[in-house]
């Protein structure tokens, strides 16, 4: 690979990790200076509190645009609109969550947690309406097009799978956190933050896995995050009494961690991107 092309790339990782972590500082700064008395609003109240997720996808236009132009544009689009891939990776990104959920809830079950289901509260079409905000304002859509779309492909040009999962989950992760920071969502306990550290890397093992069997597709990455984080909205919708568990978090930890591990053993045997043969299969 010519020396300018490599420099190139570079500079547009720079660009995009200046962009994406910086906007997510400005957000807990945002909350600082309300805590001080000198911003006038809750900035988790209006268009701000729900473009917080935007970041990384703003982060990936911008320097796609600057340092590819129109081409890397395009590039980018197709990556994000490449719903063609095998019925069988579409059912794992979007039951696979399922699974770990209910491995999870059994668990709580066998630990002796109260486990009433509560369907009133929620009805059907609401839970339909709801995985589409979890889509799009939640996260998946947000952050999925720079983490997947820009970042992983970039680095994948240059190292194999394992080392751009491992660098794409602590970016991902140090994104995380003032967020989570700011709006004082999780108590930021060692445990806590060592859980959390294990739990990106594990998913971004298994969004990198996705990644290279579909060919490089972003609708299954936002699918497959969209699913991960309803399936445990739900879980605990539906049984009020599983977020108080002692059991859940351990379990949906070592659940998640199993299933990293075993997306990295696959990357490890088979690094290569498998996507164009799916691809000739599902346009047969």
């Amino acid at each position: 690979m010519a020396t300018g092309t490599a420099s190139k790339r570079l500079r547009s990782i720079f660009v995009f990790l200046t962009i994406a972590l910086g906007l997510s500082l400005l957000y807990w700064w945002f909350f600082v200076l309300r805590e001080r008395g000198v911003l006038p609003f809750d900035p988790s109240s209006n268009l701000m509190g729900a473009a917080r997720g935007y970041g990384p996808t703003l982060a990936a236009l911008v320097a796609t645009a600057a340092f590819f132009g129109r081409r890397g544009l395009l590039e980018l689009w197709m990556r994000v609109k490449k719903w063609r891939v095998s019925t069988r990776l579409l059912a794992l990104a979007l039951l696979g969550p399922m699974v770990g959920n209910l491995i999870v809830l059994f668990g709580a079950h066998l630990a002796g947690t109260e486990m009433s289901l509560d369907l009133e509260s929620t009805p059907l079409p609401k839970l339909v309406l709801i995985f589409l905000f979890f889509a799009v304002v939640d996260g998946p859509l947000g952050e999925e097009i720079g983490w997947r779309g820009f970042l992983l492909p970039r680095l994948l040009e240059r190292t194999g799978p394992l080392v751009a999962s491992t660098v794409v989950g602590l970016i991902w992760y140090l994104w995380h956190l003032p967020l989570y920071i700011a709006t004082g969502r999780f108590e930021m306990t060692l445990a806590f933050l060592v859980g959390y550290l294990v739990n990106n890397l594990s998913f971004s093992f298994l969004h990198t896995w996705f990644f290279q069997r579909s060919g490089g597709s972003v609708f299954l990455a936002v699918l497959f995050h969209t699913a991960g984080n309803y399936f445990v909205f739900l879980s605990i919708t539906l049984f009020p009494g599983l977020d108080q568990a002692p059991t859940t978090r351990p379990a949906y930890l070592a659940v998640l961690t199993l299933a990293g591990l075993g997306a990295g053993i696959s990357l490890w045997r088979n690094p290569r991107l498998e996507g164009k043969r799916h691809e000739r299969a599902v346009d047969r």
